[in-house]
């Protein structure tokens, strides 16, 4: 009988860890497959990014975010800024530059296109929501959600002279794995070389795309560290 139930407590522990199911979400003309995991929507809203190009003009994009809830406690918000269409020729200002806590890098050579990621190290969540995404802020305490401590922002935005774009931000609690891939040993210190590949990736899913008819793009996976624990034998 203990075999049993010892088999059987093996066997629920194991399903337990298994994430849920991908799912598809529509946000402007992008078609996005969220990671595995139990992804919630959190808010959505409808607004027009001001640009210049050859005519000065508005682009309409939509915007939602969903959380990653692991546990009863958010692990990552995913943000998502897309336009609804093209047609708008854009010259895009070209504003990805590193600072002391963000770590950027410009992906195109074209003048007119935008192809850029950042990282940045951890900084107190709270605050930052508060600055940043207030009504995400909101939607979090409406579902009774806590904040976690500390949260960093992994990014990629992509867009084109003829005026589709895309943008994804991650936030996500400094565990945080990424994927493997070198980088430059001048990262700031409390960034992960893998987080800055996890931000290659996803730039590469954004630009497909935005350069593509259907949209369609799939999030790398997101995965966190295993807190350690230690344990002693009673003597």
């Amino acid at each position: 009988m203990i075999r049993k139930l010892l088999s059987l407590a093996v066997l629920t522990a194991a399903t337990a860890v298994f994430p849920a199911h991908a799912e598809t979400v529509k946000v402007g003309r992008a078609s996005i497959e969220l990671p595995e995991g139990n992804w919630k929507a959190l808010t959505n809203s409808d607004s027009q990014n001001p640009v210049n190009g050859i005519n000065t003009g508005a682009l309409p994009v939509e915007t939602r975010t969903f959380v990653l809830v692991s546990d009863g406690r958010p692990m990552a918000i995913l943000k998502v800024n897309s336009s609804k269409g093209g047609g708008l020729r854009i010259n895009w200002t070209n504003t990805c530059t590193s600072n002391s806590l963000s770590h950027a890098i410009n992906l195109t050579q074209d003048p007119n296109a935008l192809e850029c990621i950042q990282a940045s190290v951890p900084v107190v969540a709270e605050p930052y929501l508060k600055r940043t995404m207030p009504d995400v802020l909101t939607a979090l305490e409406s579902n009774g959600l806590v904040v976690p401590s500390a949260m960093q922002t992994i990014s990629a935005a992509v867009g084109s002279s003829s005026g589709t774009s895309l943008s994804v931000n991650l936030v996500v609690v400094p565990s945080f794995i990424g994927l493997q891939g070198e980088e430059a040993s001048t990262l700031p210190a409390r960034l992960k070389p893998g987080q800055v590949a996890w931000a290659r990736q996803l730039a590469t899913a954004v630009k497909g795309s935005v350069y593509s008819m259907s949209g369609n793009m799939t999030l790398p996976p997101v995965a966190f560290a295993t807190p350690r624990v230690t344990s002693s034998t009673p003597q």
